[in-house]
């Protein structure tokens, strides 16, 4: 069986991604009870969590480069949110190993528990991975789409504070419709569930109460919270070794349209043009995780000094 074929035959299928589904929307509520549907963080290879052995990197890396790229997906998702959709052996991951040498890991998590949470396992699964991998790892890139984005800057930010090895080799990060200024969708959705609280009848407050189950993930989105007790971009600084590189896409092929400007992405706005800024009109906020356009910027982005 070829490469392609075993990555297709190994795509995350239904189950997962109701799983994925499940663990955005209630995974706070599914770990705090150690339930068996809440997803551990890990690296993922082949739908099949990879253990951070050197022995287990060495079989499934067999021509490991000093290079890596890892892949964090954004909320209610898993690692085959970077698939192409009329190709799944093509991502990010697998295109910028074929075309600049990175060796990809794909990350599955509990979107629903805490974004700082996140980023804190986050930071300590690098240090890990860099500590088993076969080789002394010279440059690592990170790619975090939506939330993903968001629990990329906090891992940075955990890591950086305590000194962590790994964080010295972060050149690049890459922020694909990452909401750092907050989501409108769940900032609609805590007006929503506040108006229902505020009106005096069963109903309503049953309504409320069942919209105020959402994860505590979710929850984050609102303000773009990285840190407990803190909310939005300007509560973390940016890695200061790293350059960092913002991406986003509108609903519309004009992006001075009304729809674009009141609804970004569909679920994201974009942030002010800037030099390591780039706009995607047309493309919506999950194409943005699997676009040739969108990579292409990447790659040049990575492949340039």
């Amino acid at each position: 069986m070829s490469d392609a074929a075993k990555k297709t035959a190994a795509t995350p299928g239904l189950g997962t991604t109701l799983a994925s589904i499940v663990n955005g929307c209630f995974g706070d509520y599914l770990s705090q009870r150690d339930n068996g549907l809440a997803i551990d963080m890990a690296f993922y290879r082949n739908n099949r969590p990879l253990p951070l052995t050197p022995e287990a990197l060495r079989e499934a890396f067999p021509a490991p480069t000093s290079k890596l790229c890892v892949l964090v997906h954004g909320l209610c998702c898993h690692e085959g949110a970077w698939d192409y959709p009329d190709n799944p052996a093509r991502s990010y991951g697998s295109a910028l190993q074929d075309d600049l040498g990175y060796t990809p890991f794909f990350l599955r998590y509990n979107t629903g528990l805490p974004i700082p949470y996140n980023g804190t396992a986050l930071d300590a699964l690098l240090e890990k991975l860099l500590a088993a991998y076969p080789l002394d790892v010279e440059e690592l890139v990170l790619v975090g789409h939506s939330m993903g984005g968001l629990v990329l800057r906090g891992a940075c930010h955990f890591g950086a504070e305590r000194g962590a090895t790994w964080v010295g080799k972060v050149k690049r990060v890459f922020y694909i419709g990452t909401p750092h200024e907050g989501a409108a969708l769940e900032r609609v959705g805590h007006l929503v569930n506040s108006v229902l609280h505020a009106v005096p009848h069963p109903i309503t407050a049953l309504l409320g109460d069942v919209a105020g189950k959402r994860s505590q993930g979710i929850k984050d989105l609102r303000h773009g919270t990285v840190l407990d007790g803190a909310a939005g971009i300007a509560a973390v600084p940016w890695l200061a070794s790293a350059q960092h590189y913002m991406i986003a896409g509108t609903v519309t092929d004009d992006p001075e349209h009304l729809a674009a400007r009141l609804f970004g992405d569909g679920l994201v706005q974009p942030p002010q043009a800037g030099e390591n800024v780039r706009l995607f009109p047309g493309i919506a906020h999950m194409e943005l995780a699997h676009s040739e356009a969108v990579y292409d910027q990447i790659r040049t982005w990575c492949a340039s000094a």
